[in-house]
Formats: structure tokens, sequence, C-alpha cells
């Protein structure tokens, strides 16, 4: 008899073997995949007891595996496999709910160990099923909080929901104070032009004068006969349990999880639908913090363009984009011409307001998928997607023209006049990568400040 099924994860066939051998004589099933969508693949299609999950893999992160496993079915239990030299992941896969992690290379003793702990603690829990209810609500609670991005947000909320509550259909939908406005989120268990009615016909109800349906700023779950959503042509379906999402003591949107036909919902559901709906209430003030957070990081203080390091990133994403679609990308790295002048005419106060105003110029000329930064004193850098060097060169020369033409700080009774010098360095043509690509329009930059400055120069082809 199976002592369990366990799924190994791991790119290495050597390790993918090791890791069989050892499992298979101790009597456990395995399954093996070698890249994180394989492995997410086989847990949608069935269940597993045990996953050993490597932290490195060709496709995403093992961390992401783990993250999505969890929305899938939060009580799969993982043990991670790491090198010395990312101890650090590790310990976030434990914070995020896997239950041990080994490092590599294997000590099959320990390893057997481990994975039979793992098991009969997961057994023990199941055995018990108020401690399991418990378990699993705190392994849903573990996968809601871990979530930061508010785009995700509701379909982990109600994948989470959908794993404590049987329900035959699930929508979540979120709700705009301004402007106010409803928007389908996520749905499952159904396809898009059902979940699209569904939701319609939920938002009509919503928008019901509170005589009508006792809502209207209420933060109680709702157990709701089907008939109270007007308009629906389905018959295969039983009662709703409607869950409203609070954020900042206001309603954020509302989960809907339909029954089937004959189905119901009991105190037990609506206790636990509650504990999830606080958790998310929870996560959204995260995300919010989060998100704040993110902007001083990535924002600059004075012109409130984005700053270096944000730069950095985005640099690098596209670099990997255009490399993998042979596309094109441009940097322009520009000075302003003589500035130190200005700070000793007028004062810095002055100066400083001249850095917003030329901010607010290069962002509105560029295209909203182009990045304007703020790299530093009085130096901007453009990145321009989908730009080869030549378009890239009338765009900064184009720029260049404006300023040139522009009188700064008019508000203030004046009428500054400015230049700028702009390197300008093209991917794949002088740059091969972003730090390539960053000296080559620095180069170019000085060049320009070196002969005429309110000029633009395009950077040598590189050579291999």
């Amino acid at each position: 008899m199976s002592k369990g099924r366990i799924l190994v994860v791991d790119d290495s066939r050597l390790s993918r073997t090791l890791c069989t051998d050892i499992l298979a004589a101790d009597g456990f099933d395995v399954e093996t995949a070698s890249t994180g969508m394989e492995a997410l693949n086989l847990l949608k299609a069935r269940d597993f007891d045990l996953v050993i999950l490597d932290m490195i893999l060709p496709d995403i992160s093992g961390q992401e595996v783990l993250h999505r496993s969890k929305q899938i079915k939060a009580s799969t239990n993982f043990i991670v496999l790491t090198g010395h030299a990312s101890l650090d992941s590790a310990i976030e896969c434990l914070k995020s709910g896997a239950s041990d992690y080994l490092t590599k290379p294997l000590n099959p003793e320990e390893f057997k160990i481990i994975v039979n702990r793992s098991i009969e603690q997961k057994r023990l829990f199941e055995e018990n099923s108020g401690l399991k209810r418990l378990t699993r609500l705190y392994e849903l609670s573990t996968v809601i909080s871990t979530c930061l991005d508010k785009e995700r947000f509701y379909e982990v909320v109600l994948d989470s929901m959908l794993q404590i509550i049987n329900g035959k259909v699930g929508i979540s939908i979120s709700y705009d104070r301004e402007p106010v406005d409803w928007h389908l989120k996520a749905f499952r268990a159904t396809d898009e032009e059902t979940a699209k009615n569904l939701a319609d016909a939920l938002i009509s109800y919503l928008k019901l004068p509170e005589s009508e349906t006792g809502l209207s700023g209420r933060h109680e779950i709702m157990n709701l006969e089907l008939k109270v959503l007007v308009g629906l042509p389905y018959s295969d379906m039983g009662p709703l349990l409607l869950v409203p999402i609070s954020q900042n003591d206001s309603i954020a949107g509302y989960l809907a999880i339909f029954s089937e036909l004959n189905g119901s919902y009991n105190n037990l559901d609506i206790e636990n639908a509650s504990f999830i709906a606080n958790q998310a209430t929870l996560a959204l003030e995260n995300i919010q913090l989060y998100s704040q957070a993110s902007e001083l990081t990535y924002i600059d203080d004075l012109t409130k363009l984005h700053n270096i390091r944000y730069m950095d990133i985005a640099l690098e994403n596209e670099i990997k984009r255009a490399k993998r679609f042979n596309g094109h990308l441009c940097f322009l790295f520009l000075d302003i011409d003589y500035f130190k002048s200005i700070n000793d005419s007028y004062g810095h106060q002055i100066g400083s307001k001249v850095l917003i105003e030329l901010g607010r110029i290069l962002k509105e000329i560029v295209r909203e998928i182009d990045t304007v930064a703020r790299y530093g004193g009085d130096e901007f850098t453009i990145l321009l997607v989908e730009t080869n060097a030549a378009g890239a060169t009338v765009i900064a020369n184009r720029l260049r023209d404006i300023v040139e033409k522009h009188p700064f700080m008019t508000e203030e009774g004046l009428s500054i006049r400015l230049t700028i010098t702009i390197g300008v360095a093209a991917y794949p043509e002088q740059a091969s990568s972003k730090q390539e690509l960053l000296t080559a329009a620095d180069k170019a930059m000085y060049k320009g400040k070196n002969t005429t400055r309110n000029i633009v120069i395009l950077a040598e082809e590189k050579t291999d």
C-alpha cells in the first residue's frame, strides 16, 4: 500500500532520479516535473500529499510555484530544496507556507526523515476535522496575506474562498468610488460570458435602493436566493453567498459564491467566509501600504518622475523582452547645459522648480509606454521601447528643440531659457546589455557636452 503521492519538481534530471529512487524505495508513489508550469498543471489535475520543490527552475521561480500552488489548493504541503547560497529565499518560502527545507546535495537519510514527518503531520491534521478546518483557514490566510498585487488580489481571495466554501461557481467584483464603477475581477468554474451575466445581474441588484436590498453600506455576509438577481437564464444554480470585502471601513467589492441547484449554506460556511473576508480586508490594507512604500522607493521626491532605481528595473525588463522578440529599444541620457548658472543667478529654489517643469515637459512629449526618470541632479533618462536609433534620434531632437524654445518659470514672472544635451544609445546596435546601453548613452551625452552642447549625439556602433 502506498504511503502517499509525492511530486518532485526539479530541472536537474539527476536530482529528480535521486529523489524518485529514495521515495519509491520508501513506499511512496512519485511523479516528477522539470519546470514550474509543468508542476502547476500536474497540481491542477490531481492531488498530491507533498511537493518536493527546487527553488531554481528554468521558467518561473520555486517561490512563484509555491504561491500559485497555494491558490490551487492551500493544504498542499511543500518541502523546498535550495543551495546554501540561497537560504534566504527558502526562508521566504517557509513564511509563505512551506513546511520545511533541505539544502543540496541531499542527505538520503535526512531526506526520508523530513518527508515522512511532513506526511505524518498532514495525516494527523486530516484525522481531526476541527484542527483540519483551522489549519486550512490558517493556510488560506497566509496565501491572502502574502498577495501584494492588487490586480491579482480578487483572484487570490476568490480561489481561497472556494477552497473553504463548497460552491458551484464563484465570481468577484470590485467597487470604485471615484468615479463610481463596478468591475468583474475574477471568475471560477464557469465561462467568461456566464460570469459577465452573473456579474451584471449582481451589480444591478447592488445598485437597487437600500429599502429593497438592505445592503447599502452594510458589511454583513448575505445568504441570498438566486431569484433576487433578475434576468438570469440559469436554472442549474441554487442560493448564493454574498461576501463583502472592505477597505478603510468602506465596501471595496464582493465575492459571490453560487451553490448547486439544491444546495445551501450553513452557519459554519458563513463563519468560514467571514474569516476569509476579514483576511482580505487586512490584505487590502497591506497592498495599500506596500503601494505607498513602493512609490516612495521608485519615485523621485522632487520631480515625482521615476527615479534611477525604477529605471534600472524597467531597462533590464525591456532588454529581456527585446532579446526574446528580436525587438529594439533606445536609451536617452539628458543633461541641462550650464544649469549651475541658473542656481547661481536665481537661487536653488528656482533651480528646483526648473527641474520640476522640465520633467513635466519630458513626460508630456514621450509616449505613455515610455519611461522618464530623473537620474540625479540635472540629469534625466528616457527609455523608448520598440524604437530604433533613427526614431530615437528624431524624438531626441524634438525634445531638444522644444526645451530650447520653451520659456521656463513664467508663472514666477521669469522667462528662463534652457538648452539640453542628449546622448542616444540603441539596443542592439550600440549595446547588447543594460550596462553597455547606460555607458554608451552616457558617453555620447558627455561627447556633446565637450563640443557644442545643445546637441543630440548618437552613440558609436559597438565593436565585437
